[in-house]
């Protein structure tokens, strides 16, 4: 199922506290216990404002039901306070993930003209993300072009190599239909799972994914 044409620009809170400092990761972890086959999704804003990608912009995210295709969902880690506990959203994000927001929502309205910035409570009866994004985003919109780094690109990892990346990775082959397991663990299987990958999509099947490899997992 495509995702295109984009309609909205999603804004959400992971619904954690400020104090928590998560990522994809721990995201998508979230999700796949909830039942999700991927983090829901397609970005993901740090506390420090590291712009993380989740779900290719071209799959169906999970992240509001009914609206979830034709959308992209942004999440900016936080949205709770200790003080007002877990049922009260908030409006916490610091100054560097509102200026990552702004930059990633600009560089999405370049690809996606036409589509509308919103809040999740906007199309569901929710207090995500903690404030009014049509505001909000009014209010920083200059219409000045402005063009966001590239989420980060995970390392290259190859057959032996453990870890998040790993992890990653195969939880993205996975999304994808592979049958691979997502143990972080990159082994045989693994490596020939990969080497499957890149021959349907025109790269070198050296079973190691490098940048082209991560670009095309990513995208």
């Amino acid at each position: 199922m495509t995702n295109a044409p984009v309609r909205y620009i999603v804004l959400h809170y992971s619904a954690t506290y400020a104090d928590q400092d998560l990522g994809v990761e721990d995201i998508r972890k979230m999700h796949l216990d909830r039942g999700f086959n991927d983090v829901g999704y397609h970005y993901i804003i740090k506390r420090d404002g590291t712009v993380q990608k989740g779900r290719a912009d071209s799959t169906v995210g999970a992240h509001v039901a009914g609206h979830n295709t034709g959308s992209i969902g942004i999440c900016c880690i936080g949205g709770l306070e200790r003080a007002s506990g877990p049922n009260v959203g908030v409006d916490n994000r610091t100054d560097a993930q509102k200026a990552a927001t702004i930059r990633l929502v600009r560089d999405l309205l370049v690809r996606h003209p036409g589509a509308q910035v919103v809040g999740h409570r906007d199309l569901a009866p929710t207090l995500c993300p903690g404030f009014d994004v049509r505001s909000w985003w009014a209010s920083v919109d200059t219409g000045s072009a402005s063009t966001i780094a590239a989420p980060e690109i995970p390392p290259t990892i190859r057959n032996g190599s453990r870890g998040e990346a790993v992890s990653d990775a195969q939880h993205r082959l996975r999304a994808r239909g592979y049958d691979i397991i997502a143990d972080g663990i990159f082994g045989p299987r693994t490596e020939a799972t990969v080497r499957q990958f890149q021959r349907a999509n025109g790269l070198a099947a050296d079973g190691i994914i490098g940048p082209k490899s991560w670009a095309a997992l990513l995208d």
